[in-house]
Parts: C-alpha cells; structure tokens; sequence
C-alpha cells in the first residue's frame, strides 16, 4: 500500500496553525459566527472542506505534527481559538487555501508588531476592507479581536460562498471535528478500490467526522471516526447497508495503528471500518470505527485526504 498523503489536511491543520499564532492583529470588516456555521464563511469551489471544534478537538490537532509549530507557543494558540474551518482548492481556483478562525484574540499587541515588520504590509481589498499580506510568505491575512481569515490571496475577493450541504450541520453536532468532500463519488470508489472491494457506490454527498466516545472517560483517549454516505434513494442505502454487512463477515483481524505508526495498511483499515455494523438513516448510511486514539484518527483522515486529490 502507498504511503499515506496528508497533503489536504496538511495544508488545512498547519495554515490553520500559522492563522492562529498570527491572529492577533486588527483589521476591519470580520465578522464571522463562532460555532457550527462557521464553515459557511468558507468560499465555494473547494475539494475538501474541514471544521473543528478547537476547545473539544484540541487532542487532534495536537497529534498533526507540522513545521509550522516550531518555536510557537501551541498552547496559547489553542487557549485562544474556540473554532476553525478551512477549505483547499484544486488548481485552477485562484487560491490554495482558506480558514476562518473564532476566538478570542489579543488584538493591538500584534497589530503594533506587524506594522513593525518589513515582511508585512497593509492592503487594501476591491470591498474596502483592509488585510495584510507577506509576499515572502504568500499569506494575506484579514484579523479582529473575535475572528481571523487567511488565504494565499485576498481573503475578501471571491464571488460566493460554500453552501454546507444539506445535513451537515446536523451531522457535526456532537463531533469535534467535521468535514465533507464535493462532488464525492470517485474520491468513496476509489477509496473503497484501495481497500479491495470490488463495489461502486452511488455516493451523493460524503460526511467525516470525528468524537470522543460518550462511554469512555476523557482521560481514556479513544475516539471514534464516523463516516455518512447520503445516496440517492433509500431503497439504495438499504442495498448498500446489505453489501457492507456482506463486507463485515469477510473483513479480516486488524489492528489500530500504534502511536508510532506513520502509515496503516489496507486490512487494518478496513478492519476499523468494518468492526461496527452500519446504521442506516433514510438515504444515509453510517460507519463508525472502534476506539481509536487521537494519533489513529490522524492517520485515518490522512488516508482520505489521499483520495480526495
């Protein structure tokens, strides 16, 4: 099997880092909602969008280890950002990233160091609203006291913004961490065909998401990842439902990967995904893995960022 690719939530996790430690400045015209619709901020165009709970899912984003932490207080980071969300595009699109961030932020300190630095200045946006933007560091940065936006370009130049699909938002509710795919029916089968199933999956919308497990104590450190297909019809999500169960009885032992791994292989992974029955709600279909720490859960998403490509 290929090693894994984290490129999506790679870029999504460590820019969100980047946002947070500079989101301390101050700049006009950012008003964003701090919780669950925080995702409908996000311009419309991506391939993967991702939000996340930064209070409840403080223990995930942990367990990404990227560059862009280095020598940065991570703990005030968090301290300060109650919620993310973030979007990565194809080519094509005019800008590789987007986040949009809710908290509390220490406003005038920063301002004061960014106006100090020569790697930062200030521009102004085609709506009048004002950001900064690092050409060394290709960031463009729209901050407040309450929200922050940061993109590889203007944070305020596009035309129309991500409408969550239908059921997300009820679908996040009680996960730390939450996300969906556009347009996902060649991402699921070619996944599915990574795994060794030989099956095609009228995919309409495809939902992932991730939360501690309500039985278990938080110290415990297991969560589960939970995964929903919406497909056309219901009739269609009872045969799927059938298949899956079919799959069950054929899915191999498997392990959850160890805090060290960097990878997992195709029968652990369709092990986890297969160690529960699937429950279907009307065209829904949902899969929820066994426990999984938060290293776990990292690796997992990392394997659907690798076919969301």
């Amino acid at each position: 099997m290929r090693k894994l690719n984290f490129a999506s939530l790679r870029l999504c996790v460590s820019f969100f880092s980047i946002m947070l430690f500079l989101s301390c400045a101050s700049a006009p015209g950012v008003l964003i909602p701090r919780g669950e619709e925080l995702v409908s901020v996000l311009p419309a165009g991506g391939r993967l969008y991702l939000w996340a709970d930064a209070v409840q899912a403080r223990p995930l984003l942990e367990a990404f280890s990227f560059a862009a932490l280095d020598g940065m207080n991570a703990a005030q980071i968090m301290d300060s950002t109650k919620a993310a969300a973030a979007a990565v595009f194809p080519p094509g699109q005019g800008r590789s990233f987007y986040l949009a961030a809710a908290g509390n932020f220490p406003s005038s300190r920063a301002n004061i160091s960014l106006r100090a630095s020569s790697d930062w200045e200030m521009q102004s946006s085609n709506n009048g609203n004002s950001y900064w933007y690092s050409e060394k560091d290709r960031i463009a940065l729209a901050l407040g006291p309450r929200a922050a936006l940061v993109s590889d370009a203007d944070p305020f130049d596009f035309s129309q913004r991500e409408t969550p699909p239908p059921g997300f938002i009820e679908f996040q509710r009680g996960l730390a961490m939450a996300g969906w795919l556009p347009g996902p029916m060649g991402t699921v089968n070619n996944f599915l065909q990574g795994l060794g199933l030989p099956m095609q999956i009228p995919a309409e919308e495809f939902f992932f998401g991730a939360g501690r497990l309500p039985s278990l104590p938080s110290s415990a450190g297991f969560w589960e990842l939970v995964l929903r297909i919406k497909t056309p019809s219901e009739a269609q999500a009872r045969s799927l439902l059938t298949l899956f169960n079919m799959a069950r009885l054929f899915a191999p032992q498997g392990s959850a990967p160890t805090e060290s791994a960097d990878e997992i292989s195709s029968l652990d992974l369709a092990a986890l995904l297969f160690a529960n029955s699937p429950e279907q709600d009307g065209e829904f279909l949902t899969l929820r893995t066994e426990p999984l720490s938060e290293r776990g859960i990292a690796l997992l998403l990392g394997m659907f960022s690798l076919y969301s490509r």
